[in-house]
């Protein structure tokens, strides 16, 4: 195995941007780190920085939230061009099927990926 690659910070670390993993051996996006490809098993990977766009392939308004009194909010899933599927804070309107892309909102002591519809920009 070889060793990592000096990480890319994302929206967990601070930096407003989703870190995708590449493999080197099948070519396979994903998202969220792991080791190894999900697909062929390689240690070999690269990372790369989504540019952020997709399709929005589901959304839900979530009523109840973990921090009483906190107002209810949208999620969604969305495709992302490159590939995986990230979670993220939907604006109100985001339909499944519209192409939706990121931004990032000020969250506590973070930030949190927040999709719109594109056209909404």
């Amino acid at each position: 195995m070889r060793a990592p690659a000096a990480a890319l910070r994302d929206w967990t670390g601070g930096e407003p941007r989703l870190v995708l993993t590449v493999c080197a051996r099948c070519g396979n996006h994903w998202y969220l780190p792991r080791e190894h490809c999900p697909v062929c098993g390689s240690d070999d990977t690269d990372e790369l920085v989504a540019a952020g766009a997709g399709l929005c392939v589901a959304v839900t308004h979530v009523h109840v939230t973990t921090e009483a009194g906190a107002a209810p909010v949208w999620l969604t899933l969305v495709e992302l061009d490159e590939g995986p599927v990230v979670m993220g804070r939907a604006s109100e309107g985001l339909a499944p099927g519209d192409r939706a892309r990121v931004s990032f909102l000020p969250d506590g002591d973070g930030l949190v990926p927040s999709f719109t519809r594109e056209d909404d920009r």
